[in-house]
């Protein structure tokens, strides 16, 4: 009988000892082994780099990488990616947590869809407020052509290491959405994926503030990703990304690009805007800059 094949986690983190702690805790409980967890420390300040090493000298299966200077998370994550021993690889960020079925249920479902490159679920979301909603729950195939109209993905997804080494990991120019970029690339590369019916990622965002230095370098990657595929996406897609950018950047809606939406893709608006921000955004318009 073979042996289940390693499954490599890496982290990315910088200053934030507290939160990485819970995230590497979620790692450690998987019901799934063998497991490899590798924590890249992007340049933390001294004081929160020994905070980090004596909070993980707790658990010896993880490897603890620190750089000397703060490179960026792309330049973090391409480390662990280097580093990593495992068959398959998927990432967390250092403020999130994975519930214990996790890694699990994902390698169950990859061999149940040989024909995928990659896997990715849901979320149960944690907000402001301790307020709870699950997110992208619904199972569904996700190509290319998908992930050019929007990020349907998430912020991480499951794979072959050799798939990420293949195509270069994550790009460190971009100052923002490079998680996106890296699966425009990797779809674009080897092919579809597959969101199970799971919502086995927990993201936190309830310790978020909305600081100015965060959305410039948000709108400014935002901008640099656009330039970068642009040449791939049809004018639906570029209406699709004029409305995404609104969504996510407390923007009011331009319901000129939301209508040259197709219809699948007005309803996935639809109801992100209701999540969000709930009735009153739908009646109030102004344009977007192209």
């Amino acid at each position: 009988m073979e042996s289940p094949p390693l499954v490599t986690i890496y982290i990315a983190t910088q200053n934030r000892p507290d939160m990485l702690v819970r995230a590497v805790s979620s790692c450690v409980a998987q019901t799934y082994s063998p497991l490899e967890v590798i924590v890249v420390d992007d340049g933390s300040e001294e004081v929160n780099a020994q905070r980090n090493q004596k909070l993980l000298a707790d658990y010896p299966q993880v490897k603890y990488v620190r750089l000397p200077q703060p490179a960026g998370a792309p330049v973090a994550r391409n480390t662990a990616i280097n580093l990593a021993q495992g068959e398959f690889i998927t990432g967390l960020d250092d403020d999130d947590e994975f519930k214990p079925e996790r890694v699990s249920e994902l390698l169950q479902h990859w061999y149940s869809n040989s024909d995928c490159a990659f896997l990715c679920t849901g979320y149960t979301v944690i907000s402001e407020g301790n307020r709870v909603f699950k997110f992208a729950r619904r199972a569904r195939t996700i190509n290319y052509q998908h992930l050019l109209y929007a990020n349907v993905v998430g912020n991480q997804l499951f794979t072959l290491t050799s798939t990420l080494r293949a195509i270069d990991g994550f790009d460190p120019s971009l100052p923002s959405c490079q998680d996106y970029d890296t699966w425009l690339r990797l779809a674009a590369a080897f092919g579809k994926g597959y969101r199970i019916n799971s919502t086995s990622y927990i993201l936190h965002q309830e310790h978020q503030s909305g600081r100015i230095s965060v959305s410039e370098r948000r709108e400014a990657g935002y901008k640099l990703l656009l330039d970068k595929h642009r040449k791939f996406m049809t004018n639906a897609q570029l209406a699709s990304h004029q409305v995404n950018y609104a969504l996510h950047n407390n923007k009011v809606m331009p319901w000129g690009a939301f209508f040259r939406l197709p219809l699948t893709q007005c309803l996935r608006v639809l109801k992100t805007l209701l999540v969000r921000h709930g009735w009153s955004r739908l009646f109030v318009s102004r344009g977007l800059p192209r």
